[in-house]
């Protein structure tokens, strides 16, 4: 399985973040009244729009994931989930579980994603120092 590069930014920026329920239901326009709707597919895909801040060499580093990694595009890979990887396991009570050496216990989560409608695209932030990628993402179910 393709895994998202280690050398690019693991967080995508808050700025410009947005994450979508997939929308599973068939919807049919009746004659007269409302629609009827109901569930076409039991899991659907999530669209997330996500960007990175990265350098010169992180840009050629995602032109390289995109081309010879995945396809272009047409190839899953695996990235650490924004929302849920990396945050501290917590128990009913609400404090931070340890473990028996007294370390936390920190949640793994990974998203299985592919590229969404359109190629990352590149904006200079300041002239050829850094670059914000925006990259559409479609989580997988």
């Amino acid at each position: 399985m393709i895994v998202w590069p280690a050398e690019l930014p693991q967080r995508v920026l808050a700025s410009g973040y947005s994450e979508s329920l997939g929308d599973g239901r068939l919807r049919t326009q009746m004659e007269t009244g409302p629609m009827k709707v109901r569930r076409r597919f039991s899991a659907v895909a999530r669209p997330i729009a996500a960007s990175f801040r990265v350098s010169p060499d992180g840009k050629a580093r995602i032109e390289r994931f995109w081309w010879e990694e995945i396809g272009g595009g047409s190839l899953p890979f695996l990235m650490p989930d924004q929302t849920h990887d990396a945050l501290a396991l917590l128990a009913d009570d609400g404090l931070q579980l340890l473990d028996d050496q007294g370390r936390p216990l920190i949640n793994t989560a990974w998203w299985l994603v592919m590229a969404g409608d359109a190629p990352p695209s590149f904006t200079p932030l300041q002239r050829g120092i850094a670059y914000t990628v925006a990259f559409p993402l479609v989580i997988m179910p």
